[in-house]
């Protein structure tokens, strides 16, 4: 005797199970599974040490395979091979390092150590001139406070720098561990960017072939998006990156504004930081332009602001467009969620991974509404937009 077919619910149907106990029991064997997967955590503990060994070189690898892809496609569409173009393009780096090394690194380690050296000078010839100015009024009594308590703070942060050192060989063998390693980085990123430029459909279709054939198109279409938008966004960062610090450099130039090379160099780095950026560079070059004169202060304003009005008219708007097209409130919230988890790597990476989780959330979220559209979307309405495709995704 054929037993009665249980009529399912469109909840069962939606979730993808035959009754009321499947859906108790996958909740409770996936609660056993994360439970059993934190107990043995520990198993877990050498991948995580291997994660964290490639994740430098292989982040910076991919980084410079951003950069120098257009320019490797661009002569291939010439007719150049890809790996002759490669070639010239490590070439023509060496010798630009070859260059800075040679002209720019001597200067800005001199300046560097000048200011180091000059710094405490300054420091008291600017608390002279200020009690030079209050003497004789009401603020005299408060500034020699201040000041005081100033060489207190100083005072004990050397002593507490000075105690956190402790050992001199653990302190030489932390050193030698940290330059090493960024050695090592340094020196494998280069390889693995070459096998990367040179072999990037190779890896595309080997990865596309481990894919079940039924995900292929849609794995095609998110790792497009990746491709742009992550790409896009690494190569006009550093592009806006390398004019700000350009044009800084110049303008300090032109003002006799002092150690103007490390200052530069400084604020090209915090330049990959969006809007925060720029605000963390002015601190100290408005510091040491304070301690030189209040002339030199007001001219740094000036170049500051030409530097503004020439990257958030001209350089931002033409290099990076609307590329991620992401809110400024949500840049912001997300640079300061980033920056406390991640400190410095969460500021500057922090964008491009959020548009690389918003790219992985929206192909999700188009998923489960074509899955609702199925089993809701007769009676209760249908989701529209349920198509996934890179055109779809960026013109969006």
């Amino acid at each position: 005797m054929e037993r009665p077919s249980t009529k399912m619910t469109r909840w069962i149907e939606f979730i993808g199970g035959r009754n009321l106990i499947f859906t108790l029991i996958a909740g409770v064997l996936l609660g056993a599974l994360i439970f059993v997967f934190y107990l043995v955590r520990f198993i877990f503990e050498p991948i995580g040490i291997i994660l964290g060994t490639i994740f430098a070189p292989v982040l910076l690898a991919l980084i410079f395979y951003y950069l120098l892809e257009p320019i490797v496609s661009f002569f291939e569409r010439k007719g150049v091979k890809r790996l002759y173009t490669i070639i010239g393009i490590g070439m023509v780096l060496i010798m630009l390092l070859a260059t800075f090394g040679i002209w720019a690194v001597p200067k800005m380690y001199s300046q560097t150590a000048s200011l180091i050296n000059d710094f405490p000078q300054h420091v008291a010839n600017f608390e002279a001139t200020v009690q030079n100015f209050v003497a004789g009024t009401m603020f005299e009594e408060p500034a020699q406070d201040i000041f005081g308590s100033l060489e207190d703070v100083v005072a004990q942060v050397i002593a507490t720098l000075s105690e956190s050192l402790g050992d001199i060989q653990y302190f030489v063998g932390n050193i030698f561990s940290t330059l090493s390693g960024f050695f090592v980085i340094m020196l494998t990123a280069p390889i693995i960017t070459f096998f990367l430029l040179k072999d990037v459909r190779k890896f595309k279709h080997y990865f596309l072939k481990l894919m079940p054939p039924k995900f292929r198109d849609d794995a095609n279409e998110l790792g497009g998006i990746l491709d742009i938008q992550v790409g896009n966004y690494l190569k006009g960062q550093f592009i806006v990156a390398l004019a700000n610090g350009v044009i800084v450099f110049v303008g300090f130039l032109i003002i006799g504004m002092p150690y103007a090379m490390p200052l530069a160099v400084l604020v090209t780095i915090t330049s990959f930081i969006p809007y925060i950026g720029p605000f963390i560079a002015f601190i100290p070059c408005a510091v040491i332009a304070l301690l030189e004169s209040f002339q030199m202060l007001l001219a740094l304003i000036v170049v500051w602001i030409v530097e503004q009005v020439l990257n958030g008219n001209v350089i931002e708007p033409k290099v990076l467009g609307e590329q991620l097209r992401v809110h400024p409130v949500t840049i912001v919230l997300v640079l300061l969620v980033m920056g406390n988890l991640f400190g410095l790597f969460g500021l500057v990476f922090g964008v491009p991974t959020y548009a690389v989780i918003k790219a992985f959330g929206v192909f999700l979220f188009r998923k489960f509404k074509q899955r609702y559209n199925r089993f809701y979307g007769k009676d209760d309405g249908e989701y529209e937009d349920t198509e996934f495709s890179q055109d779809e995704y960026i013109n969006d």
